[in-house]
């Protein structure tokens, strides 16, 4: 029945704007309705009153599409916003500052007097921002002024507020009236008679809010000072107190550019080498021992030769930044953009304190250099080098069945290789394998079975990439070009590809390489890559960095906290501005071990070596063994060497020779609890011979099987 009303309500009224406005099209006959006022039930409407409502609402749309914002700006403490019909709703904000600059405006909204109200209507109806202007804004002045009259004391009583949070902080203040300013920008009060008894409550949460805001800044801002990577270069004083001339050897693998390096090195009087791999060290160690220098070696885990050695072999981890070198060597400098690992070779690259600092590696690394050389102010010389044999990709597949003598297959997992040397073993061959896993010890052994011809394929992972000398490999067959990198499984890089296929012909044993894939998808990408493409641009090419315990005791104390899980965790935050060239390099497995670590009673320092240990977190069973270690650390008790058994499987050998390497790294830090490292190197040593023993007779045992079975056929 109401709708039915309503629709004859409705009716009247278009028959009105028929009479009344034949030509108008757009008229609301819902919204005339209730700008009339009119009853669902009526059923007679005056055409005058219908009339000069017609007339006030087209007013009133031009009013508020126009007029509205005219008389705004003539006024600019008034608001408005549009409503229904063209209506205007208006209020009048009075700011009140409670600094002399004019900073900190409390904002107060008032609804419009009476007068106001009058004279807006008169301007709305006509249409006209200029209808009695200078009396609606003398009347809004006074608004004004009567405000800040009312308020004056309860203002006042914030303002001293105010001040005295400004007198207490100091240094901080600045920021804090930064932070009150922004808050109080973004909120505006309604004007009531609560208003003088409920604001100095509400003003109270936001000058607390705002002094919290303000400490934070400032302790953001002295962790940066104190940690040093506001002025990160500046932290390595020993090199920033030389003008070192650093020199980048620039080229491909089997380019020679190491060999020149290290010439140059043993020709200093004093100098380092810096290596990505105990292997490579190991073996840069005995080569300049061999040219009867005064040689020692230092990683992680152990320290050989004389302690006064002049040429010292390291991993890139245990740089010494203090101690002035002729000559200092860093190899596959390309490492720095490891977001893993990068924050060492950044260390070495900006703080070792060498009169010639000579890089190698390949040119994906020349953006890096010559950012580094120019943040440090300091003379860059780039030496190029070319590949001293061709490297040629074959045009067809090289299927598993056509692998001869003298190839190596490169896989990308310890599964893939164990399952192509079992295939290979089973057509003839015998095969040498390398991969990740293994000890460098045993990744040197296969790779002189290899050398030596008693193993005439290699079946290998990237890890042939740096460090081993492989002589007779002629051919390197991808039978992959993905790989899992500890996240996510992805394509190798055009880097990665150039830097594994280029082990193939090496310099003095072949006048020439060759490059080859297992399928007919594998032959384009190391095309591609042997072209030189670039790598692809990375997302975020900065720095990697990592903080040492300085800045970990540091960040600990202004965050007021024990927690190095906490301090890592804000460490990214912390200590890289905005804009920074540097970024915090990968720590997930840092803050696992230190959320471990925290729940001891050991110190701050004790807890943030452990969190550095070398352990696979990734598999649980070491992380429970670091997890003992450390409570036996805790307790204060000694902390046993490994029960090696070498009748377990290859992968309990394997994990044996990673846990005593982390307890050797260990025992370097802590030697009163890790003592057994005489023990220790014994059981890796056993678990080396036994994952060899593995390697070999299961590389001929199908071979003779199958070599007895045809016999006897």
């Amino acid at each position: 029945m109401a709708r039915k009303r309503i629709q004859e309500t409705a009716d009247i009224l278009q028959d009105a704007i028929r009479r009344l406005a034949p030509s108008r099209r757009d008229v609301d006959t819902e919204g005339l309705r209730r700008y009339l006022g009119l009853p669902e039930h009526d059923g007679f409407v005056d055409d005058g009153r219908v009339a000069a409502a017609l007339t006030e609402m087209r007013g009133l749309k031009e009013w508020a599409a126009k007029g509205a914002g005219e008389l705004a700006k003539a006024a600019p403490s008034l608001r408005w916003s549009e409503g229904e019909n063209g209506t205007v709703a208006w209020s009048v904000r009075v700011c009140l500052p409670l600094l002399d600059d004019g900073r900190m405006e409390l904002r107060l909204m008032l609804p419009p007097t009476p007068q106001m109200l009058e004279i807006l209507h008169g301007m709305a109806v006509g249409n006209d921002p200029r209808h009695r202007l200078d009396e609606f804004k003398a009347e809004v002045n006074r608004v004004e002024r009567e405000t800040g009259k009312s308020m004056h004391r309860v203002v006042n009583r914030l303002r001293e507020d105010v001040r005295a949070d400004l007198a207490e902080d100091g240094s901080d203040a600045a920021t804090y009236a930064e932070h009150m300013d922004h808050a109080l920008r973004s909120r505006q009060y309604g004007f009531s008679p609560d208003l003088v008894r409920t604001l100095p409550g509400k003003f109270k949460e936001l000058r607390a809010r705002a002094k919290k805001l303000a400490r934070h800044d400032a302790g953001i801002r002295n962790l940066r000072e104190r940690v040093g990577f506001g002025t990160y270069i500046d932290k390595f004083r020993a090199a920033r107190g030389m003008a070192r001339h650093i020199v980048f050897h620039m080229g491909p693998t089997n380019s020679g550019k190491t060999h020149a390096a290290m010439e140059r090195l043993a020709a200093a009087g004093k100098g380092a080498y810096l290596a990505p791999l105990r292997l490579l060290a190991l073996e840069n160690y005995e080569a300049l021992r061999d040219r009867g220098l005064n040689a020692g070696m230092v990683t992680g885990e152990e320290v050989f030769g004389n302690k006064g050695a002049t040429h010292v072999s390291r991993t890139i981890e245990t740089a010494d930044l203090q101690h002035t070198v002729d000559v200092a060597v860093i190899d596959e400098i390309q490492m720095i953009s490891d977001p893993d690992r990068g924050w060492a070779w950044t260390n070495a690259l900006f703080g070792i304190p060498a009169k010639t600092l000579i890089l190698a590696g390949s040119d994906d690394a020349l953006p890096y250099v010559r950012r580094a050389a120019e943040a440090a102010n300091e003379s860059l010389e780039v030496v190029a080098f070319e590949r001293k044999t061709p490297l040629v990709l074959l045009d067809k597949p090289v299927p598993l069945e056509e692998v001869k003598a003298g190839d190596a297959v490169v896989a990308f997992s310890r599964q893939a290789v164990h399952e192509q040397r079992e295939v290979l073993v089973g057509l003839g061959h015998t095969v040498a394998t390398i991969y990740g896993a293994l000890s460098p010890e045993v990744r040197r052994a296969e790779a002189e079975r290899f050398r030596t011809g008693e193993a005439d394929v290699l079946v290998t992972t990237d890890a042939i990439g740096m460090g081993l000398n492989l002589g007779p490999l002629q051919r390197v067959v991808f039978s992959a070009l993905r790989k899992y990198d500890g996240k996510e499984d992805r394509p190798l890089t055009n880097p990665e590809i150039r830097q594994i296929a280029g082990r193939a012909g090496r310099f003095g044993h072949h006048d020439v390489g060759y490059v080859a894939a297992t399928t007919e998808e594998g032959i384009d990408p190391i095309r591609k890559a042997l072209a030189g493409a670039p790598a692809a641009p990375a997302a975020d090419s900065r720095f990697y960095a990592r903080p040492d315990l300085v800045a970990i005791s540091a960040a600990a104390s202004e965050l007021r906290t024990e927690s190095l899980h906490e301090v890592l965790t804000h460490f990214a935050q912390a200590a890289f501005y905005e804009g920074s060239p540097f970024q915090p390099s990968d720590m997930d497995a840092m803050l696992q071990a230190a959320e471990m670590v925290d729940r001891t009673r050991l110190n701050l320092a004790q807890r943030f070596a452990l969190s550095m240990a070398p352990i696979d977190q990734r598999d649980e069973l070491s992380f429970q063994v670091l997890k003992g270690w450390t409570e036996m650390l805790a307790s204060g008790s000694g902390v046993p060497a490994l029960r090696g058994n070498p009748l377990a499987e290859l992968d309990h050998q394997e994990r044996t020779v990673r846990l005593a390497g982390a307890y050797l790294w260990l025992s370097r830090r802590f030697p009163d609890a890790f003592d057994d490292a005489d023990r220790m190197r014994q059981v890796r040593a056993r678990a080396n011979e036994a994952i060899e023993r593995h390697l070999q007779e299961t590389a001929t045992k199908r071979l003779t099987k199958r070599m007895t079975v045809a016999h006897r056929g």
